[in-house]
């Protein structure tokens, strides 16, 4: 039986890619492709894929952030982290919450393909990166551990210059529990601006600066 992939990804090239690799191989199917986190996320919901091939750098919400998710959501699908980032916070923060298996993309394809197989059918597969990080016994917190998950939402949406009512939208939460949320991550992190917010974000891999 063919193992149900999704992949996610906001670059086009990327998915357009990885579904060409796939589709060539009989023995997988790829029933979705998405963008952002949250397109990620729902769409595993109601597909309920084998695996999902993911990247940490996501618009909306992060990749660990999809993860974290996930394993309350959908905690039979399998989860490949496939990410160029180099922000290690962000590495070690997807790291924390035990992907199935981690490639960096400066890998070539050979290496891909054989996580794909691995994680696909029930194994594990780490980049030597990430097995490092994996293995560090002490590794550094980051500075904004004290924010909880909704916040590190809201500060990704801030960072992407959406507004409060957009990111209500997207959460599903009132505007002035947003604002509440703004105010408080403000607060924690002793910044005042919006500005100041992004370049924070952006120097622990949550969105890139132009």
């Amino acid at each position: 039986m063919k193992k149900r992939i999704v992949i996610a990804d906001d670059h086009v090239s990327i998915r357009d890619m990885l579904v060409w690799i796939l589709m060539r191989d009989d023995n997988y199917e790829v029933i979705g492709a998405a963008g952002s986190g949250i397109d990620a996320f729902k769409m595993c919901c109601t597909t309920q894929p084998d695996l999902l091939i993911l990247d940490l750098v996501l618009p909306c919400i992060s990749g660990p952030e999809v993860l974290r998710r996930l394993r309350k959501a959908v905690p039979e699908t399998r989860v490949l982290i496939y990410s160029g980032t180099c922000s290690l916070a962000l590495m070690n923060e997807a790291l924390m919450e035990r992907p199935h298996g981690y490639v960096e993309k400066l890998e070539g394809l050979t290496i891909l393909r054989q996580a794909i197989a691995a994680v696909a059918s029930g194994g594990s597969y780490y980049s030597s990166v990430a097995h490092h990080v994996m293995c560090e016994s002490r590794v550094a917190r980051q500075a904004d551990s004290g924010l909880s998950p909704r916040e590190r939402e809201v500060l990704q949406m801030i960072a992407e210059g959406r507004s409060s009512k957009e990111i209500s939208s997207l959460l599903q939460l009132a505007v002035k529990t947003v604002e509440n949320h703004r105010a408080n991550l403000m607060a924690k992190l002793k910044m005042h601006d919006v500005a100041t917010l992004t370049r924070y974000a952006a120097g622990r891999g949550m969105v890139a600066l132009d």
